[in-house]
């Protein structure tokens, strides 16, 4: 409506001028005229006495010493010309003979000049009287003839003849009035025919402008009813067209580096090195998880059986196999080699670690039945619980001993490590009973750490939640893999936002905070709509609450993710990804959900010296780029890292870096306040 609103805007002002300069042409036209008709009318109401005084000389005879009837001579005039004042002064005897005009209209004055307006009649003040006197005499001219005349040889008169102001201003108003009101009835009937004739052409483009800005929605129906219309609708569907193109090319290009780098060509899965960097990435932060090596004698055989493309085809479809048979909520499945797989699952308890373990036992077996008829001791597996941080060299060390020991004990094929000076560790259930019991007690504690964006401005707060049990405190990195296998996620996100709600009425000054969404609330339609409700009532809490998805939902779980990313649209809140780049999926879901912001997964942000990263980093965020998604990298330590970030498309940062920046401008601020 804003393309309507300004043309109609210029066109009426230039309207408006032209009406404004044909009304003072007008005007002055008219004005012109009255001022000749009236100066010939005074020209010849000053020979009609010059005739006048002649004749009665000529009559009286050239001796004749008597002085003519002046008021019978005025009385004469006034019917001759009714709305002229005359004035006849004998200048021998000093007698002044007058008469007035016969106007009767608003304008005759019955008050002393000096108090009324002679075109008004009302009474004037000083400054208003001295106005309008400057005003009148610089519209018209003095309208008024003087002459001086011997009546005979011993007496002389002086004589005048002036036509009222009241009496032309009201002749001007009575000609200029028709002339005016046509021309701004034709000006207002101009301006509603413009105002329908440009809603009706501009309609196209109104519609088109009230569209969201993301253009991945279809356009809705539009009038075509100009030319004009049509090469602009063609003109935004060519440009739409280009920028698919665009956005799929780059999206190619991240999908293709990912895989030159991290995928292994045959299975399909990530790579060792993919592996080694998700083990990295995963253990610079102490939590619980769990690590499954696969080892299978089989794929040997079947290579040394048949050729490689056969051998190929059975390890793809063991992979796949694998891969789909793995339920949990985070899950990094790599080939490791060509006959060993492993498995890395964050949050996860020792005894869905074994179940998990078991099910890889079962699809390997299937394979081997299918392909040899039966099955043999030809698959064993290592498993291994982590509680504490470590690094990638040590954690492989233990896996490769663990399935050594499955090896050499072909009776227990899956053999689980166990370390020692491990942290208390719950079941799933104790856990729930854990949660449920902080919630009802307010027990919850949350850490803040913020958000930066390029010109080091606050973005907003990230929410981490945990328990607090008595002495001990448990982040949800440790508890999260159990409340969502017992389907508790749930309660915690419908605690934390709540929590977050009530903080953010109680206090305008907070926020915007950042609330990680768990699998089981975005699959969960009772949630859905008790997130709906609880957006319904605080809309104006939209720029102040963020909320964040995790990567493996957008694309495993894409349906429901729809119905709450709309749920979260509607109210105008803001949602992004969690773990962006992490899957070896195209990036094609970021076209359909448009989130405001990505936070790319942590394996591409460290160890920014490796060439391959930074090629790998730049393209994945290039693509959210170019839809206007903001990049944030995460766990950034230092200034100099945050540095190479903002070269790669990054442009929002989080981590102690980002942290300690807010502490120390808050302690700055703190200081200059005591000092004032």
């Amino acid at each position: 409506m804003n393309l309507f609103r300004y043309t109609y805007a210029w066109i009426a002002s230039c309207l408006t001028v032209m009406l404004l300069c044909f009304l003072a042409l007008y005007a002055m036209g008219i004005r012109s005229t009255l001022v000749s008709v009236t100066q010939q009318q005074l020209n010849s109401h000053a020979a009609y006495i010059e005739h006048q005084l002649e004749r009665t000389r000529v009559e009286a005879g050239a001796e004749q010493t008597n002085e003519p009837d002046y008021p019978a001579i005025l009385a004469q005039l006034s019917l001759v010309s009714p709305l002229v004042e005359t004035r006849i002064h004998v200048l021998a005897t000093n007698e002044q003979y007058t008469s007035t005009s016969s106007f009767t209209g608003p304008t005759k004055n019955t008050l002393p000049d000096q108090s009324r307006d002679k075109l008004t009649g009302t009474v004037l003040s000083d400054p208003t009287l001295a106005a309008l006197s400057f005003s009148t005499a610089a519209f018209w001219p003095d309208l008024s003839v003087q002459r001086t005349q011997l009546v005979n040889s011993s007496q002389a008169i002086s004589y005048s003849a002036s036509m009222p102001i009241g009496v032309i201003s009201h002749n001007f108003v009575q000609q200029f009035i028709p002339g005016a009101s046509m021309g701004i009835g034709f000006y207002l009937f101009s301006m509603l025919t413009l105002f329908f004739v440009f809603k009706r052409k501009l309609l196209p483009l109104s519609q088109l402008a009230q569209q969201s800005a993301s253009l991945n929605k279809q356009l809705p129906d539009i009038v075509l009813n100009s030319l004009e219309a049509q090469a602009w609708v063609n003109m935004r569907g060519h440009f739409k067209k280009q920028l698919d193109d665009i956005f799929r090319q780059q999206a190619l290009e991240a999908n293709k580096l990912k895989a030159q780098a991290y995928q292994d060509k045959v299975s399909g899965l990530g790579n060792r090195h993919y592996f080694i960097n998700q083990l990295n990435a995963w253990l610079d932060t102490p939590q619980q998880g769990g690590l499954i090596l696969l080892k299978s004698t089989l794929l040997d055989e079947v290579y040394q059986q048949n050729d490689f493309e056969k051998g190929d085809s059975f390890t793809r479809q063991l992979a796949e196999d694998l891969n789909s048979n793995i339920v949990h909520a985070q899950v990094y499945l790599a080939r490791l080699s060509y006959d060993e797989f492993a498995v890395l699952l964050p949050n996860i308890s020792t005894e869905k670690l074994q179940h998990i373990a078991k099910d890889m036992q079962k699809v390997h077996q299937r394979q081997e039945k299918a392909y040899r008829g039966d099955t043999s001791d030809s698959v064993f597996l290592g498993l291994l619980i982590i509680e504490q941080a470590s690094n990638a060299s040590h954690v492989l060390g233990q896996l490769d001993n663990i399935l050594a020991q499955a090896t050499r004990n072909p009776a227990e094929p899956i053999q689980l490590a166990k370390k020692q000076h491990q942290v208390p560790s719950f079941g799933k259930q104790q856990w729930k009973s854990l949660l449920l019991e902080a919630i009802e007690n307010n027990a919850m504690d949350y850490k803040y750490q913020p958000v930066i964006n390029e010109r080091q401005q606050q973005y907003h707060f990230e929410v981490f939640s945990s328990l607090k049990s008595q002495q001990s405190r448990y982040h949800a990195n440790q508890f999260l893999g159990a409340i969502e296998d017992v389907g508790a996620g749930m309660l915690l996100d419908k605690h934390v936002i709540a929590h977050h709600i009530n903080i953010l009425n109680a206090d305008p000054s907070r926020g915007p905070f950042a609330i990680n969404l768990s699998t089981n609330s975005i699959t969960d339609p009772a949630f859905n709509r008790w997130l709906d409700q609880a957006l319904a009532r605080n809309p104006h809490l939209a720029e102040r609450l963020h909320f964040e998805i995790p990567e493996t939902c957008f694309i495993r779980t894409p349906d429901a993710c729809s119905l709450l990313c709309s749920a979260i649209r509607f109210y105008k809140f803001k949602y992004g990804v969690d773990g962006y780049g992490r899957y070896f999926k195209s990036l094609a879901y970021l076209e359909e959900f448009r989130p405001d912001y990505a936070k790319v997964d942590y394996s591409y942000t460290h160890q920014l010296n490796d060439e391959l990263k930074k090629q790998l980093l730049s393209s994945i965020c290039r693509t959210a780029h170019s839809l206007n998604i903001m990049t944030i990298a995460t766990r950034v330590e230092t200034e100099t890292q945050l540095e190479r970030l903002s070269d790669l498309f990054v442009s929002g940062f989080q981590g102690f870096y980002t942290e300690q920046t807010q502490k120390d401008r808050r302690a700055f601020k703190s200081a200059n306040l005591r000092v004032q």
